[in-house]
């Protein structure tokens, strides 16, 4: 068997589900933890996004810093290095931002931050 992605969610996951929350929405691999965490896994469909929420995440590893102090990537690799997934959870950091670090990160993006805000809320709307 080939580990096509690695992931550390930093709790037990006690269950699986392959499911679509919604009947029009792509499938998703939902998962609970033993703390009562609800998380997803969702497959983007285009490279663009890809590209795009990848760029976002290196931005934020360096700009949103846990209160801890804790490197993410060492985090999200505890027990085997990241691979093939992007973290939601820092890419939704972006919100909470100063504007001025929002509009740095969004111009090199080539967008502006509203529409980087939309299209992290178009992707939370496809899971929902």
């Amino acid at each position: 068997m080939e580990q096509i992605c690695n992931f550390y969610t930093g709790d037990l996951i006690t269950c699986l589900l392959k499911t679509s929350l919604v009947s029009t929405s792509q499938e998703v691999i939902l998962y609970g933890t033993s703390s009562g965490s609800i998380g997803a896994f969702y497959p983007f469909e285009t490279r663009e996004d890809i590209d795009f929420f990848l760029h976002m995440e290196m931005y934020l590893r360096i700009e949103a810093l846990p209160l801890c102090g804790r490197d993410h990537m060492g985090y999200r690799s505890s027990y085997g290095p990241v691979k093939n997934v992007i973290d939601g959870d820092l890419c939704e950091q972006f919100s909470r931002l100063d504007y001025g670090k929002q509009k740095v990160l969004s111009e090199e993006l080539d967008r502006t931050p509203a529409e980087v805000l939309k299209k992290l809320e178009d992707i939370r709307n496809r899971i929902l």
